[in-house]
């Protein structure tokens, strides 16, 4: 009987995992430009703001340089949300130098 209450503890904490939103990055892409990525798990309901999340991930990783977010490229996928094609949004930027520093 415990074999089969910890064989389900795993397989829900597995569950529960698989449904967690990730970010990946930021990543070097070049010089000054970084790739960052946010995924929405399992059972996405496709109304997650993914793209605002990630934007304000890069901008607090610019601005702990003292610098802010030049946006290069910008991608959403579109769907539809199965067989792990979860709502991702990806952003290709720079941290540059803020516009009123002269």
């Amino acid at each position: 009987m415990q074999f089969k209450n910890i064989t389900y503890a795993l397989a829900l904490i597995s569950l529960l995992t698989g449904c967690a939103t990730t970010t990946t990055g930021p990543m070097p892409a070049g010089k000054n430009t970084y790739v960052m990525s946010r995924q929405e798990g399992a059972f996405p309901s496709g109304n997650e703001p993914l793209m605002a999340e990630v934007l304000a991930e890069a901008s607090v990783f610019c601005s702990n340089q003292d610098k802010e977010v030049k946006l290069i490229n910008s991608n959403e996928n579109s769907g539809p949300y199965i067989l792990g094609n979860y709502p991702k949004a990806t952003i290709t930027f720079s941290c540059i130098e803020p516009s009123g520093s002269n």
